[in-house]
């Protein structure tokens, strides 16, 4: 009888966690465009970085990071529609609430605040000459192999280990290959957040 107790309990606790992750899913599907917007200028700059050897194309890095900022702001306006109520879920005003509230997250535009805040910490450091320059794409990294395990813990194992993956590579590379870090850990911190970004588009798609 215990065990029958003990098995339904674990049923049910896994029910609920399958149907948390589903409603995290659906919160960070409008990320994805993020991702996407962050993981292309990320590479962009990487091959400008390795272009510059030949001729100066530093401008074209701040073009795409002053579009990247503006396609960026676009899409967080339009994610208001995403968190709004889903079709066929009754009263309005109740959807509304658990919209905003069914994962715990609050508010969803909380979602970008810590995001946000660890870019404006970094660029802040950069600017006052608090971060060698030498050492800011290892900063970067480090910080978005981090937020990659963050957000594996929520919406899947395989986002974990891309955060693995970008923790040890920034380590290499700080160690042994510290001039050739700002080309390589820009580049595949793109291709990590486009990879990132497919990952949540596919699970998303599988939850529905």
């Amino acid at each position: 009888m215990q065990t029958s107790k003990q098995a339904d309990l674990a049923q049910t606790r896994n029910q609920q966690l399958h149907n948390k992750r589903k409603d995290w899913l659906h919160e960070a599907q409008g990320f994805i465009a993020l991702l996407f917007i962050w993981g292309t200028e990320w590479v962009f700059n990487a091959v400008i970085d390795f272009a510059i050897y030949w001729r100066d194309w530093d401008w074209l890095k701040q073009a795409a990071f002053i579009t990247a900022v503006v396609a960026s702001l676009i899409q967080i306006w339009g994610m208001r529609k995403l968190f709004g109520p889903r079709e066929g879920a009754g009263d309005s005003k109740a959807n509304e609430d658990s919209a905003r509230s069914s994962s715990g997250w609050g508010h969803p535009f909380m979602l970008v605040l810590p995001g946000a805040l660890l870019i404006a910490a970094v660029a802040l450091l950069e600017a006052i000459g608090a971060v060698n320059p030498l050492f800011a794409p290892i900063l970067r990294a480090f910080l978005l192999a981090i937020g990659f395990v963050q957000a594996g813990l929520l919406l899947g194992r395989s986002l974990i280990y891309l955060g693995l993956w970008l923790f040890v590579l920034t380590a290499i590379m700080g160690v042994w290959y510290l001039g050739y870090s700002g080309v390589i850990l820009e580049g595949m911190g793109g291709i990590s957040l486009l990879v990132s970004g497919y990952m949540l588009r596919v699970w998303g798609r599988a939850s529905n």
